[in-house]
């Protein structure tokens, strides 16, 4: 995509592997500062997007450190910086937004999903200084305007499990016999990660205590029968 650089998020299977998390913490915020020193100056960057959590990549949670030092890189070149709680926000992670966990207040945040309890709306936040350079019409949108097709449902509940060998190498195979067995015993389950060995789970926030025993005793039993 032009004009669209992307700077390594500090995840274990996302940076060098056999070191620790602070210094995953240090490789990312190094490779982002000499993307802003060798790729692209920092006065043509409008802004750095990036979930505060990140989701896809199987419930990722970064240092307090990292977080607040790319508040600072922003801070320091003028750059907006834009979080992405469509996933994160409104709750899972135990406050409102995912950002408190960090003490960092982002320009611009998305979210979606959970602050509708499964109904077809996403917003944008920001401040009025921003949102009011925005012409008339500027902002459209994918995920509204659809018809409601079901009932409305509803670091806390954002809990994932990645499954490996023995020798510490991804285990999608393993993954995909416990799918088998949680999907036999009527639960459907989603991998992630980038190796697609990670299994996620993001309840609604309503979700009562008995159901979450249920669902842990079908994993636990679909785990057993490997």
């Amino acid at each position: 995509m032009d004009n669209v650089y992307f700077a390594p998020y500090p995840g274990k299977d996302l940076c060098p592997a056999g070191i620790t998390e602070e210094e995953r913490t240090d490789y990312a915020l190094f490779e982002l500062n000499k993307l802003l020193k060798y790729v692209v100056y920092p006065e043509d960057v409008a802004c750095i997007y990036m979930e505060p959590v990140m989701g896809e990549g199987c419930y990722v949670v970064p240092s307090k450190k990292f977080v607040q030092s790319v508040r600072e890189i922003c801070d320091k070149h003028g750059i907006l910086l834009i979080f992405d709680e469509i996933q994160c926000g409104y709750g899972r992670t135990g406050k409102m937004w995912a950002s408190q966990n960090f003490d960092v207040v982002p320009d611009i945040m998305t979210v979606g999903k959970a602050i509708a309890g499964g109904l077809p709306m996403s917003a944008v936040i920001s401040t009025p200084e921003i949102m009011d350079k925005w012409p008339v019409g500027t902002h459209g949108t994918t995920f509204g305007g659809n018809p409601c097709i079901s009932d409305v449902r509803g670091i806390g509940l954002m809990v994932a499990i990645e499954f490996s060998h023995e020798d510490g190498s991804p285990a999608p195979d393993i993954w995909a016999k416990v799918k088998k067995g949680c999907l036999e015993r009527h639960m459907l389950t989603l991998n992630c990660g980038v190796n697609g060995n990670g299994m996620r789970f993001a309840t609604p926030l309503n979700v009562k205590k008995e159901e979450i025993d249920e669902g842990l005793s079908i994993l636990e039993a679909s785990i057993q029968a490997l």
